[in-house]
């Protein structure tokens, strides 16, 4: 996995949230997390997983990157749809699910 950013900026997303894992309040904000913040952790994930800009990413869904930054900070509330033109920019498919409840 390629740690840094392009331009060398920064932790991603995935070495900060493996940090703060180790604070038990954090875990528990973290697992009670809405489903906003959830799906734009998911998003933010993906895209460094790419190895994508915020800007790269609103590109190619022919948007701004603010919109990008408040989407990965579950600041905007997207529709299935979007997700889904978000999925397929980062090269994946969009699956929703309904599973049982803890």
């Amino acid at each position: 996995m390629n740690t840094k950013r392009k331009g060398g900026r920064g932790t991603t997303l995935r070495q900060y949230l493996h940090g703060e894992m180790k604070d038990a309040e954090f875990r528990r904000f973290y697992e009670e997390a809405d489903i906003e913040l959830k799906v734009a952790l998911e998003i933010t994930k993906a895209r460094e997983a790419e190895e994508m800009t915020q800007e790269e990413l609103a590109e190619a869904l022919k948007t701004k990157q603010q919109t990008v930054s408040r989407i990965e900070r579950g600041a905007q509330n997207v529709t299935i749809e979007t997700l889904d033109r978000i999925a397929k920019a980062l090269g994946r498919d969009l699956q929703v699910r309904f599973v049982h409840g803890a």
